[in-house]
């Protein structure tokens, strides 16, 4: 009786050991163009989005969450780097992407003995020059290289004129293109992404999950509209639920991959979208909307679109999930930005892993504790700064194109601009601005040029009295 009770002790401590051993897997699902008025979770009912929800219901979901730009390219290399892309010239979309010296998620991890695949959309690089998936630490690549892909056609040819249609890539071949099969790209990345989990379910792996959805153009097959009679919205808005509603469907599809390969327990899993709403969208003039105005992708409640400072362009749905360590059902309004998922899954294979220049933080950490800590933006003439609940921005495009300060408790929606009956607040962000931008590269890589914002806050400071 003594052996059995012993030998059963030991094999549960060897089963805990082996288990706090195996290192979690990662899903980071990076999507486009999705507002935070694009999921239901946020208590919107004019959108379809069920397994999305339940992924929110079963982790945590960050009603405060940021990304670090409020287009594409930049967006994509902050996340990637764990660093603010300004440190490194990516200001704005551009071929250049991110340089051969940085470390991306891909090589941590793989340092780590992980398998890493990227499906989807790449946007951080091409051509020659170590610039390519498979040249970054990427083990498996499938997808397109640039910012934005017709969902069901594609070319053989590099040089094809429509940037839309330039080839599907495979680990560097060239795809047969996808009219082919009567191919639709949501669909064919989530069938990479399962067969990526499949033959990886032994081993570690990160599988960095770029849909282009719902990036323009606006394309879905029929099927998925149809699924969505039930919603009251208006024609554009059920279309553009429609292509939601096709990534959703394959989010559920990975997910249960997962499980029927019993690791769904030990994989994090992210839902995060790159940008918030572009102000060009629906098929009818005028396609370029106003506040109040969308007909597809919604900012919610707030202020502002793609491409600018504002909430809407920057504050995007941010949901973090794993059954093992994160709490379930957990709705945080602590500010997080995408610089936190980097060191959030290197602290989860293990303390200490990681550089000293990673400039987020881990979001398990943040939920306990919240820090007050500045989170910055920067893009051609427009910043912004967050500070507690204060929040400085310029706005070139979009808005004054002047300083504009907002309380962001009182005022969420940007609606009051506080700034002249706050002089003192004012100052103090722009100096922090100042001092954040002392670390940037001087000049863009883009266009090499310097950007336009640093001659606007130089001006400002001096007639504030420094």
């Amino acid at each position: 009786m003594k052996k059995s009770i012993l030998l059963s002790f030991i094999l549960l401590s060897i089963l805990q050991f082996a288990e706090a051993k195996t290192p979690p897997n990662v899903v980071l699902i990076f999507v486009d163009d999705m507002g935070w008025g694009d999921v239901g979770y946020h208590g919107v009912n004019t959108i379809h989005t069920l397994q999305i929800d339940q992924l929110a219901n079963e982790g945590v979901y960050f009603s405060q969450g940021y990304v670090t730009a409020s287009i594409c390219g930049p967006s994509r290399a902050g996340l990637i780097t764990g660093k603010y892309q300004q440190r490194f010239g990516c200001f704005g979309n551009s071929k250049h992407g991110i340089p051969n010296e940085e470390k991306l998620l891909f090589h941590y991890l793989k340092e780590q003995g992980y398998q890493t695949a990227s499906i989807g959309k790449w946007h951080l690089g091409e051509g020659e020059g170590r610039l390519m998936p498979n040249e970054r630490g990427v083990d498996y690549f499938y997808g397109f290289l640039g910012g934005s892909h017709d969902y069901t056609k594609s070319a053989k040819d590099e040089n094809v004129k429509r940037s839309l249609l330039k080839p599907i890539y495979e680990n560097g071949e060239i795809q047969p293109p996808i009219q082919n099969d009567n191919g639709y790209l949501t669909d064919l990345f989530t069938e990479k992404a399962i067969s990526f989990i499949d033959k990886n379910k032994e081993n570690p792996f990160c599988l960095y999950l770029a849909y282009n959805a719902v990036h323009h153009p606006w394309q879905v097959p029929q099927k998925y509209v149809d699924a969505l009679d039930h919603l009251e919205v208006g024609e554009e808005r059920k279309h553009f639920a429609g292509m939601v509603y096709a990534m959703d469907v394959g989010i559920g599809q990975i997910r249960e991959a997962l499980k029927e390969n019993g690791i769904d327990d030990n994989t994090i899993i992210f839902f995060i979208s790159d940008n918030g709403t572009p102000a060009g969208q629906g098929f009818k003039e005028p396609r370029r909307k106003k506040r109040g105005e969308t007909t597809m992708s919604s900012p919610g409640p707030f202020n502002g679109f793609k491409g600018s400072t504002y909430e809407g362009g920057i504050r995007i749905p941010f949901i973090a999930h794993y059954p093992k360590h994160f709490p379930a059902n957990k709705h945080s309004e602590v500010p997080v930005i995408s610089l936190d998922v980097l060191p959030t899954i290197l602290n989860q294979i293990g303390k200490g892993l990681g550089s000293d220049d990673l400039e987020g933080k881990d979001l398990l950490e943040l939920i306990e504790e919240e820090e007050e800590r500045p989170l910055f933006w920067a893009r051609d003439g427009d910043i912004a700064v967050r500070y507690q609940d204060w929040k400085l921005s310029i706005n070139n495009k979009q808005g004054s194109g002047d300083v504009e300060l907002y309380d962001l408790k009182n005022d969420p929606g940007e609606w009051k601009d506080i700034a002249s009956s706050n002089p003192e607040k004012v100052k103090q962000l722009l100096h922090f601005f100042q001092e954040w931008d002392q670390k940037n590269t001087k000049v863009t890589n883009h266009n090499g040029l310097t950007p336009k914002y640093r001659a606007k806050i130089e001006k400002y400071l001096e007639e504030l009295g420094r």
